[in-house]
């Protein structure tokens, strides 16, 4: 629970780049002691979202445009990785999945469904084209800061609906270089979509130095 809570005051910038975090404000909020919400914010550190300074406390991380870019980046040739292979290895039954979850996803106006769906999506391509580390791997950055950054753009939708077609029709042909392909493409959008937002939110603005 004060996972998601912080998480999502960063993600929605009710904590600011920056902004040191108070523990005693969020666990009177939370109705809890300390002990969860300091709990919380070491798991927080270790996915990047809080950064831990001795003697001073919790604060959300500052992240630069190359940051996002990195992210996305090693995202993507992970992915591309996943794609290849689950070109070769989706079931046809998993293919007609992946076109049923394409299909809901489109009627969907429901913003947490769709992003929930399109995770299944993506999940069943990383399943079938993934060793176990790989998946791993793709799981834990996925849970990190900038995803979240990502799925509250307002184009993020759009630009998922427009990849989601694309690699589903280059896997339905069995064409795996394309797939891969596809699927940098697709993470090189992503990076763009998150830091056109975050520049119109003015996520650069203000103090540049944590405390």
């Amino acid at each position: 629970m004060a996972v998601e809570f912080i998480r999502e005051a960063i993600a929605s910038r009710v904590l600011r780049p920056g902004a040191k975090i108070e523990q005693d404000e969020i666990a009177g909020e939370l109705g809890s002691s300390r002990l969860p919400i300091r709990e919380a914010l070491i798991e927080l550190t270790a996915k990047g979202f809080v950064v831990a300074i001795p003697r001073r406390g919790a604060y959300v991380v500052q992240l630069s445009v190359e940051d996002i870019e990195d992210h996305f980046e090693v995202v993507g040739l992970l992915f591309a990785v996943a794609a290849r292979r689950a070109a070769d290895r989706l079931s046809d039954a998993e293919l007609a999945e992946l076109r049923r979850l394409n299909a809901e996803i489109a009627a969907t106006r429901d913003d947490s469904e769709c992003q929930d769906l399109n995770h299944r999506f993506l999940r069943t391509i990383n399943e079938a084209g993934s060793s176990n580390r790989l998946l791993l791997t793709l799981r834990y950055l996925w849970l990190s800061l900038p995803n979240d950054f990502y799925t509250s753009a307002p184009d993020w939708a759009a630009n998922e609906s427009m990849y989601r077609e694309q690699i589903l029709d280059l896997l339905e042909a069995r064409d795996g270089e394309a797939a891969a392909s596809s699927a940098e493409a697709h993470l090189q959008a992503c990076a763009k979509v998150t830091v056109d937002s975050l520049r119109a939110q003015e996520y650069w603005s203000g103090p540049t130095t944590l405390g």
